[in-house]
């Protein structure tokens, strides 16, 4: 008898959050198609990285002059593997910088050596400034 008059009170915890009113979507919009229009729909909509026939459309169609969809699988993909280069680009230059400071502290190399070093460094970090830059405004276009 307890229980019952406890169980209005308990609250559970976890599960998605309550969604405001502004962000349901209540209202529909059929549309008639053929099932070749219907399987072209769903290819374009997979080819561009989405699971939701919906969400595909309403991008589309509410996008403003008429933007391409873009695949965040693709990108993705060519981050990881980009990714993977400029790590291992990166341990490249850490031997090399290992190596050029043992030498260094040794007298066994001139300076031109090193202004050579830090001048292909230098260059390095302006390439990887830009490859940032260059996923940060595309990143800025998919939203």
């Amino acid at each position: 008898m307890e229980n019952e008059q406890q169980a209005p009170e308990w609250k559970p915890k976890g599960g998605r959050p309550p969604m405001k009113a502004e962000e349901k979507r209540l209202k529909t919009a059929s549309m008639r198609l053929t099932e070749d229009e219907r399987g072209t729909l769903e290819r374009r909509a997979e080819a561009a990285g989405y699971k939701d026939l919906s969400e595909y459309m309403r991008v589309r169609l509410l996008s403003e002059d008429n933007a391409p969809t873009h695949n965040p699988k693709q990108l993705f993909r060519a981050l990881d593997k980009t990714g993977g280069e400029l790590k291992r680009i990166g341990n490249n230059i850490n031997q090399v910088a290992r190596y050029v400071h043992y030498l260094e502290k040794n007298n066994m190399v001139e300076g031109k050596v090193i202004a050579l070093y830090n001048q292909h460094f230098q260059e390095f970090l302006q390439v990887e400034k830009e490859y940032v830059k260059a996923i940060r405004a595309y990143l800025r276009t998919v939203r």
